[in-house]
């Protein structure tokens, strides 16, 4: 797959324009600094250098943390999809931001960028058929233990041949995909008549990104390689050939929590945060500043405080459109001929 031009913008043909001048992974420690571009017409945004569909498994086996899962865990977690009370946990804790739950019994489900597979065990207990793919070779020995279908590699392996799906699923994959319109115009061909695509993705019109600046969660560099605000997906969208039947913003409470970390974070280029692992901020020296020591208290205790409120705020800033993630409903619009 060729990597498409970083001059112009995606969506709209804009000219890019440095945003963001330096940045790196500030979770895992991968190597390397980046920008973002910005689109001067759209606010599509991009990472700079873009990196290939040939960059991507080496770089998620290494750095990624699948490498030593939980199977336990992942089926308990995966169980908890038929408690009574599911669904409004899900609303309630901002979790429903994946497409996945909308399965039917009986229909067929492709999960592209599968991970853990949590999300093929809970399609298989809601009563669908479950397939998935994945870039991360680590994934394989989970697919193995639970009996599941799941490709290594790319949907442009024309994995399961033969099949095509009712409903195909991308939950915060297609912010990791070099060209965008290209997978999503492979994606239209795989669907059944009537079928549907359901996605996430980080929504870059938030009002925590507005509020966080370069501290936002969602940059995820080197790994998010498109940041897509609401009009630009639209825009692209509708370049693959579908339509967009909605668009609405779900904030999960652990982004909150994890964004309330990243504030009193530091990193270093190339160093992964102790911060992401819950063991306590990254520091650039043994002896932080007055100024650092003191933003990393407040964050604790924000974050302490906030146990309580974030759900509410978080709704209500979802309602308003505002929210961290996007949820975008698609089907193939009637001139599939884009």
């Amino acid at each position: 797959m060729a990597t498409p031009s970083l001059a112009t913008c995606i969506a709209c043909e804009g000219e890019n324009q440095t945003y963001i001048d330096e940045i790196w992974d500030d979770r895992y420690g991968s190597p390397g600094k980046f920008s973002i571009l910005k689109c001067s017409t759209c606010g599509q945004m991009v990472t700079s250098p873009m990196l290939s569909e040939q960059d991507l498994p080496a770089l998620y086996s290494r750095y990624y943390p699948r490498g030593n899962a939980d199977v336990a865990a992942i089926e308990r977690e995966a169980e908890l999809v038929l408690a009574p009370d599911a669904a409004k946990a899900r609303h309630r804790n901002g979790t429903d931001n994946q497409g996945h739950y909308f399965v039917r019994p009986a229909q067929k489900v492709l999960d592209i960028g599968c991970g853990s597979c949590i999300s093929l065990l809970e399609i298989r207990n809601l009563g669908g058929e479950a397939f998935g793919i994945e870039t991360d070779p680590n994934v394989r020995a989970i697919a193995d233990h639970f009996g599941l279908n799941v490709h290594i590699g790319s949907i442009h392996d024309n994995p399961f041949p033969g099949h095509d799906f009712d409903l195909i699923v991308l939950n915060q994959v297609i912010e990791h995909v070099p060209d965008p319109i290209a997978l999503l115009k492979l994606v239209r061909s795989r669907l059944r008549p009537q079928g549907k695509v359901i996605l996430g993705t980080p929504n870059s019109g938030s009002l925590n990104k507005m509020i966080s600046g370069r501290k936002w969660l969602n940059w995820h560099i080197p790994y998010h390689l498109h940041h897509y605000n609401k009009a630009s997906f639209k825009r692209i969208a509708e370049k693959a050939g579908y339509n967009v039947l909605s668009i609405q913003t779900v904030t999960p409470n652990l982004w909150t929590i994890l964004q309330l970390r990243a504030y009193g974070d530091e990193t270093v280029e190339g160093q992964p945060s102790t911060a992401w692992a819950g063991s306590g901020p990254s520091t650039r020296n043994p002896s932080p500043s007055v100024t650092a020591r003191w933003k990393t208290r407040l964050a604790s205790r924000a974050e302490r405080i906030s146990v309580e409120t974030i759900a509410p705020f978080n709704r209500t800033v979802d309602a308003l459109g505002l929210g961290d993630s996007m949820l975008v409903q698609l089907e193939p619009a009637d001139d599939s001929s884009a």
